[in-house]
């Protein structure tokens, strides 16, 4: 039910009757809506002037009785008023608002609110409340509050709407039969190219339709028997190719496949069901072919050669394992070449496989045999050029050792490691590991290394060619740090190898002695600041950059004043404390591209790059600020410091490290002979 009214939801006709009955819903629809809208209008227009005639009445009829205050008059004046048709009350009352006469209204009620135009009175009301005042000349003598009956204009509308709709689905619904006749009518012919084209794809391999007319849809009719005609000729022959295709495909021993340019397959040989036990349907319906048939560890190979194959290279005798359906394990070679069409088109790929199972066990085997022959002879040749004793002594040596030494033969297959070697790469010590292939190695390792793909990259580097290796550092995940060195262990014959030696040496305690060297080669050990040694480092290559980038450089000399009484009243520990608070002090003024230095006992330096004349006395400013405003409390005394300061620039004043300290040390005695806490600029007279 559902598929069939689907089907007619989409037909021609149905899309032609709905386009034409929206068009004609939306303009009853706007017809309508105007209609009430013209209608509304009209009657509040008309009670307008109904409401201007009531109040003129009520302005020539009760006035001059309310002036005269002919109360019975008014009164039955009043009644007759409110008996008129459509008058919900009426209520007179003179100037001092009190009620005179009323009919329709209990006086103890109050008033409601009077309207002066129908066009404001709410869609939902049924009365409008309105007011006449009562006037002679100018003068206000009362008023009138009537109420009028409006539900005459809800029901006027409400009636024009019910027959406007009436009249719309009458019209909604004739135009629909009439649509669908003529829609029905204008597309039989329609309806038999259509049944044609289901008979041509249910199958049928001869579809000639009648032709009715000479119209467009004749000439079309025609066109369809034309194309039919020739469609069972071509298929015809397509049979026939495709029988003998068939012929020679499943039956070729070997598989046979076709992947498209998308890498999808198309096509593929009844061999595939022989050698991996999927059916050709199984294998055209996968998603992922690669996932169901390769096994697990040649998956990643597998699709980086098929990447490249469907690039348009020809490969062959690439050996893979697939994964039978019964979950066995199978050796294929597998060769591809591309498929172009007779205009060059690329079509995608043919592939080939064959089943070498047989062969690669009969290989494995042999190659168990040449290993254990191998490791036969060697140890055979071992113990007749050496004895027991002289072989336990080696073992022994290299045991005790803290270097850690493996030895891989030509099959890259483990011949001897020791001790060390198993504690460096926590592997058990009673376990039997000769025979174990490298790679096998790498893999148990490879959760302690912090990069372990670079130290991969490192080994296949390694044994790409390099007879001897230099030091590589490895860094371990618990923190140690271990470095291998390899080299190829000659044969007998000149220029053969009979294997690998590699040796590890954890260097940790060795890296952490150096790093502490450089930190006490480099920093003052009161201060922490960069030492002398370290200043001299800094400025050749400050200049040396400078120079390079025709740059400016700056230096501020810095000289304690009143250092050595502190040290001598109060004792070095005071003036270490004076010495490391300054170092706090200053170094949090000084800039991240900005160098501070202890360069002796209450001498300092800052050195800063790309810094002019304004830059560094702006430095030497809240350097001299920062130090003059510490304080110091020794022996209960309140203690302060000051500091003399010489600024010297690269390469205004000097064109070398030397020059530059000197010129900055000259500067600084200026500022220093000439009243202290100061600082002064090379070559400048002014003090500041």
């Amino acid at each position: 039910m559902l598929e069939s009214l689907k089907g007619m939801t989409v037909s021609l006709r149905f899309r032609l009757v709905a386009a034409a009955c929206f068009v004609l819903v939306l303009m009853l629809w706007v017809l309508v809506a105007n209609s009430v809208r013209l209608l509304d209008d009209a009657l509040v227009a008309r009670e307008n002037r109904h409401l201007a005639e009531l109040q003129l009445l009520h302005n020539a009829s009760l006035t001059l009785p309310l002036v005269e205050r002919d109360y019975v008059k008014l009164t039955r004046l009043v009644r007759q008023l409110g008996q008129q048709k459509g008058i919900v009350y009426i209520v007179l009352r003179d100037a001092s608002q009190r009620i005179v006469a009323a009919e329709g209204w209990e006086s103890a009620r109050p008033l409601p609110t009077p309207m002066d135009d129908f066009s404001r009175l709410p869609s939902e009301a049924g009365r409008f409340d309105g007011m006449t005042s009562l006037h002679i000349g100018e003068r206000e003598v009362g008023s009138v509050h009537f109420g009028i009956d409006t539900r005459f204009l809800r029901e006027a509308s409400y009636e024009l709407l019910w027959q406007s709709v009436a009249i719309g689905w009458g019209a909604f619904l004739l135009t629909v039969i009439l649509l669908s006749v003529i829609g029905y009518w204008l597309t039989r012919n329609l309806r038999v190219l259509q049944r044609g084209v289901g008979a041509l794809e249910s199958g049928e391999t001869t579809v000639r339709l009648p032709v009715g007319s000479n119209d467009e849809i004749g000439t079309l009719t025609r066109a369809f028997n034309r194309m039919s005609q020739a469609l069972d000729e071509r298929v015809e022959a397509l049979k026939k190719s495709e029988a003998r295709f068939h012929a020679i495909a499943d039956y070729t021993y070997g598989v046979e496949g076709w992947f498209n340019p998308q890498g999808r397959l198309i096509w593929i040989n009844r061999s595939v069901e022989r050698i991996t036990g999927y059916t050709p349907l199984e294998c055209l319906l996968s998603n992922n072919l690669v996932d169901m048939l390769v096994f697990d560890k040649d998956r990643k190979l597998a699709l980086e050669v098929a990447l490249k194959a469907l690039r348009g290279s020809t490969g062959d005798n690439f050996e893979v394992r697939l994964k039978r359906k019964d979950g066995s394990i199978i050796w294929t070679v597998i060769n591809w070449q591309p498929i172009y069409s007779p205009t060059g088109e690329y079509l995608g790929l043919r592939v080939s496989g064959d089943e070498i199972q047989a062969r690669k066990e009969a290989e494995l085997k042999l190659l168990d045999t040449v290993v254990e022959l191998r490791r036969a002879q060697a140890l055979k040749e071992y113990y007749l050029t050496h004895s027991n004793e002289e072989r336990s002594r080696l073992e022994a040596l290299l045991n005790v050792m803290k270097i850690g030494v493996l030895f891989v033969d030509g099959s890259h297959r483990v011949v001897y490691i020791n001790n060390a070697c198993r504690d460096i790469w926590r592997l058990p010590r009673d376990e039997n590991l000769t025979g174990l292939r490298d790679s096998g190695m790498i893999e148990r390792t490879g959760h302690m290394r912090k990069e372990d793909a670079a130290y991969r990259s490192h080994v296949e580097h390694v044994l790409a060619g390099e007879e001897v290796s230099g030091a590589y550092e490895i860094a371990l995940q618990d923190g140690r740090i271990v470095t291998d060195i390899s080299a190829l262990v000659p044969g007998e014959k000149p220029g053969q190898f009979i294997g690998r030696v590699w040796i590890y040496e954890d260097v940790t305690r060795q890296k952490e002695l150096e790093a502490q060297l450089i930190k006490l080669a480099e920093r003052d050990p009161l201060t922490n600041l960069y030492n002398r040694r370290r200043f001299h480092e800094e400025i050749e290559r400050i200049i040396a950059d400078a120079s390079r980038r025709k740059a400016h450089a700056g230096l501020l000399a810095i000289d304690l004043d009143g250092f050595k009484p502190i040290n001598d009243e109060y004792g070095h520990q005071a003036g270490d404390e004076v010495l490391i608070k300054l170092a706090e002090e200053v170094g949090a003024t000084v800039r991240r591209n900005e160098i501070f230095f202890r360069v002796g006992g209450d001498e300092f330096a800052i050195l800063a790059p790309d810094a002019d004349e304004e830059e560094m006395v702006g430095l030497a400013r809240r350097v001299s600020g920062k130090i003059s405003d510490m304080r110091f409390l020794f022996s209960g005394r309140d203690v302060r410091i000051t500091a003399s300061i010489g600024i010297a620039l690269y390469p205004r004043h000097a064109a070398s490290s030397e020059d530059i300290i000197a010129r900055a040390d000259s500067a600084m005695y200026q500022a220093k002979m000439s009243g202290k806490n100061r600082y002064a600029v090379y070559g400048e007279a002014k003090l500041h």
